[in-house]
């Protein structure tokens, strides 16, 4: 079976029953953070490990994001590892980000520049692109000693360089 249709899948199926619990933003909170520490090589490792148990996986996983993430995220893993499907967790995080922006018209945006922007500028532009896209914007700011001057602004894929 296609692994993007698998993790598609999985993270829709997530969404749902969160949505119905009303805990959506919650695991998407939890997404984030899984994504976050599925970037650690070990832990990466691990899950795609065929020789380790789904249960020592589990073990692990709760050990570490317990106290940090939902019951509904602990269960969903359990449900992933008992599925044989823990290898595939870090693009069901990512699917489920989308998928949550998506049905919550939340764009994502990265603004790149020399220096440090200042949070009155992050909101300025926050301000300015949620009326141009009519939509909540989350954005990440990040510097860039590379670049020569101006700004780079990414929304959605497409490039805005001054």
């Amino acid at each position: 079976m296609n692994t993007n249709r698998i993790t598609v899948r999985y993270a829709k199926a997530l969404y749902s029953f969160a949505e119905n619990e009303k805990k959506a933003e919650a695991v998407r909170n939890d997404m984030q953070l899984t994504a976050e520490i599925i970037k650690i090589a070990e832990f990466r490792n691990m899950l795609k490990n065929p020789v380790i148990f789904p249960s020592k996986k589990i073990a692990v996983f709760n050990k570490l994001l317990e106290d940090k993430v939902s019951n509904l995220t602990l269960t969903f893993f359990k449900l992933l590892a008992n599925n044989k499907r823990e290898a595939y967790l870090n693009a069901i995080s990512r699917n489920y980000i989308a998928f949550y922006r998506k049905q919550n018209n939340i764009k994502s945006a990265k603004l790149t520049t020399v220096f440090t922007a200042d949070e009155k500028l992050k909101k300025e532009i926050i301000t300015i692109l949620a009326k141009q896209f009519k939509a909540d914007i989350e954005l990440v700011s990040k510097t860039d000693k590379n670049i020569t001057g101006g700004f780079v602004l990414t929304v959605d894929g497409k490039q805005y360089d001054a």
